[in-house]
């Protein structure tokens, strides 16, 4: 069976809201932390084929910055990724055409971390410990999926194989574990 990776990521830090929710921009640090987490995935070669982004500013914004030094395909930018639950985040994933291997989903806690603890069955007990913990901006999370379809992804049957947040992937020397 061919595995699907899922890249599931939440937007990293913005600033407080000031013209609406949606319209919120990253904070100086949100924009190093998605650069730096660019070249941590390239470097892992933890590369998407396919790209699913909330419209809302901040996940656009997170994406612009992780493209910097991370070569990923035209996004695509779902409205139920800003206003939806995990339930439609799921939908979203199991309508990506079975050509891509590889996804990266950019959104929005709640329910982007529900989407991780939904999926992951398993994983080694350090990432499911610091997975309880909280998922802060900018986390990313690398799922091995048991399907070969995406319409096949079920819940609590994935690996969850990385879990880091920028405290993990910051001036890391390379010779270090992923991520």
């Amino acid at each position: 069976m061919a595995n699907k990776r899922l890249f599931i990521l939440r937007h990293a830090m913005a600033l407080p809201n000031s013209n609406g929710d949606k319209s919120r921009v990253l904070a100086p640090k949100g924009e190093h932390d998605a650069k730096v987490l660019g070249k941590r995935m390239t470097e892992q070669n933890l590369i998407p084929d396919n790209v699913l982004c909330s419209p809302a500013n901040r996940t656009r914004q997170t994406l612009e910055n992780l493209q910097q030094n991370l070569q990923v395909p035209k996004a695509i930018f779902p409205e139920m990724l800003y206003s939806g639950g995990v339930g439609d985040y799921l939908y979203e994933i199991q309508q990506v055409s079975d050509k891509h291997s590889n996804i990266l989903i950019i959104a929005h806690n709640p329910s982007i971390y529900e989407l991780v603890i939904l999926l992951a069955a398993q994983g080694s007990d350090a990432m499911m410990q610091k997975l309880s913990e909280g998922y802060p901006p900018a986390s990313l999370s690398v799922i091995e999926c048991k399907c070969e379809n995406w319409a096949d992804i079920k819940p609590a049957e994935n690996d969850l194989v990385i879990l880091s947040a920028p405290m993990d992937y910051m001036d890391k020397p390379r010779n270090k574990p992923p991520l």
